[in-house]
């Protein structure tokens, strides 16, 4: 059996793309992974890795600057982490919450979004959240 077997040009024009990334606006994401590290600049920093349903990921900073209790807040409000909380890998890890994306800067020659601000779930959300597993199963049983 051959590598190659099974490649055609249509069979690789009908492959999924395999890439996805986060929406200018909202994005229903929850928390992937949260890694300490150093900003190019030299300050401590937290990176937090976002994802989405689909696999796209997205990075957020919290820089040690004079926003971080700002932005450490934001972020225990939208993802429903108790206010100085610092367990990342068990309490911050799959939490969900709003992603709110900008237009970011462009990279060779596109603009990919960066993250805006984050917000909270709220009870419209969750209830318009689909995933994969959970078809839209919605009945119009209004009168008029």
């Amino acid at each position: 059996m051959s590598f190659w077997q099974d490649v055609t040009p249509q069979a690789v024009a009908d492959a999924k793309d395999g890439f996805s990334q986060f929406e200018i606006g909202e994005n229903v994401a929850f928390i992937q992974q949260v890694n300490p590290t150093t900003s190019k600049s030299g300050k401590i920093m937290l990176d937090i890795i976002f994802k989405k349903m689909d696999g796209a990921e997205i990075h957020h900073y919290i820089v040690d600057d004079e926003y971080k209790m700002q932005k450490l807040k934001q972020l225990y409000v939208s993802f429903d982490i108790p206010f100085g909380n610092q367990e990342i890998d068990t309490i911050w890890k799959n939490k969900k919450g709003i992603v709110v994306c900008k237009e970011g800067n462009e990279y060779k020659g596109k603009r990919y979004p960066k993250v805006s601000f984050l917000r909270p779930l709220i009870a419209s959300d969750k209830a318009n959240q689909k995933t994969e597993s959970q078809p839209n199963t919605f009945a119009d049983d209004i009168p008029f």
